[in-house]
């Protein structure tokens, strides 16, 4: 449905203005059109993967048998997948340092995780998100403390990354993808089961539409107010931002609402905002038609363009061009420190020259914010008219296709053996 990729493209919007800077606005509009992408973008993007896989899993009704067997394959191989093409793009794009950290490989888990509920209802999906949000916070409180350092599991975490080759390979190893990394598949997988509790009502109804958009402003409002209300009686203050959940050391920020702090109250307040969003979303693509197919043509490629903005991201960093507008002053000054530059993991491998590109490169280092927007609504159009998918959902559905397939003698019910009294009523 052309409203499902409409929200997609507004998911990667938000990433891009994160990432490249705000399109069209200058301060202070494009600090407050930043903050309110930053982590709605993602939980958006999750909440609509959730929708993708209902969608893949017999939409309003779930498969059972053979079928259900033959989805949950697919799932599988199209995880594996995901979590390759991740570990590649985060590989080549490990220049960027902080400024970006690749949530494909991400994806993948939540892919895997979720293979088991492939099976069930809307009910079932809900109740099964409800109580992720409740619980898996909590639970990742509980297991980060326990591997921090003085914890008395303190050197597991080690002793798991010296091995792991996926994190010796792109730092996203196994742990880093589940539980430590900065899109967690604890703290993000309920997003996913409540999105695929989506997938499954009839996205079509207008009285389901007003129904997520009435729950999701509930939820969002219950969000913030809540968390105001007990930090208040906590004596506390609102978290800042962190790295892939709260800090162990501080309880009191399990109270908050900061993006991707993982907390039950930002899960709420995320999933909340993307109802109401993809709600008006499926409303919109319906009464404007035509006007919105550039739009939706995007989103229907969202997985090309996240992989091509990280690759054109890494190339302004190495190449001196980021950013020259459209962010935060004290990101300009780190990236023209030059030899000033701190030596620290994590940190861009900005040039030690930090002469700014000029001509028809520093054109479009300049105006990068707006370039590639506009690139990304006009390029996926040109592709639709010769091409049905875009070139990276292409391969991976192929892929997924061929690999699938060869799963299938497996996946048919075996044949009962035929009692001696129906072989000769045959006869």
């Amino acid at each position: 449905m052309a409203g499902v990729d409409v929200a997609r493209f507004l998911a990667v919007l938000g990433m891009f203005n994160i990432h490249f800077g705000v399109p069209f606005f200058g301060s202070p509009a494009a600090g407050y059109v930043a903050q309110f992408s930053s982590g709605r973008a993602t939980a958006l993007f999750t909440l609509l993967a959730g929708v993708s896989l209902a969608m893949l899993s017999g939409r309003t009704e779930p498969p059972r048998g053979t079928d259900l067997r033959r989805a949950r394959v697919r799932i599988a191989v199209r995880a594996v997948l995901l979590i390759v093409l991740g570990l590649l793009l985060a590989r080549a794009t490990e220049a960027t340092g902080f400024l970006i950290t690749v949530i494909i490989p991400y994806y993948g888990v939540y892919f895997l995780l979720c293979v088991p509920f492939a099976g069930l209802r809307a009910r079932g999906l809900a109740v099964a998100a409800g109580c992720g949000v409740l619980l898996s916070p909590q639970l990742s409180f509980v297991l980060r403390g326990l591997l921090a350092d003085g914890g008395p599991l303190a050197g597991l975490q080690e002793a798991v990354e010296s091995v792991d080759p996926a994190h010796l390979f792109a730092d996203a190893g196994l742990l880093d993808l589940v539980l430590t990394g900065f899109y967690p598949a604890v703290a993000y997988v309920p997003l996913v089961l409540c999105g695929m509790a989506v997938g499954r009502l009839d996205l079509r109804s207008t009285r389901v539409r007003i129904r997520l958009g009435i729950a999701g402003l509930a939820a969002y409002a219950m969000a913030r107010a809540g968390s105001a209300t007990l930090l208040l009686l906590a004596g506390a203050e609102q978290p800042e931002p962190g790295w892939g959940g709260v800090d162990v050391d501080e309880p009191t920020a399990l109270l908050g609402t900061t993006a991707h702090s993982g907390t039950t109250l930002e899960l709420l307040s995320a999933a909340g905002t993307g109802l109401v969003i993809l709600a008006a979303c499926l409303e919109l693509a319906d009464r404007l038609g035509l006007l919105l197919r550039p739009v939706a043509a995007a989103g229907s490629m969202a997985l090309t363009l996240y992989a091509a903005h990280a690759l054109v991201l890494t190339w302004q960093v190495v190449s001196g061009g980021w950013p020259m507008k459209g962010v935060p002053r004290g990101a300009w000054e780190m990236a023209h420190m030059g030899p000033d530059l701190p030596d620290t993991p994590e940190t861009p491998d900005f040039p030690v020259d930090p002469t700014e590109p000029d001509g028809i490169f520093g054109f479009v280092h300049t105006w990068m914010p707006e370039v590639f927007p506009i690139a990304s609504l006009v390029l996926p159009v040109l592709w639709c008219l010769v091409f049905r998918r875009g070139p990276l959902e292409a391969a991976l559905s192929e892929a997924v296709r061929v690999i699938s397939a060869r799963f299938e003698p497996l996946l048919r019910a075996p044949r009962t053996a035929r009692s001696p009294v129906e072989v000769r009523q045959r006869s």
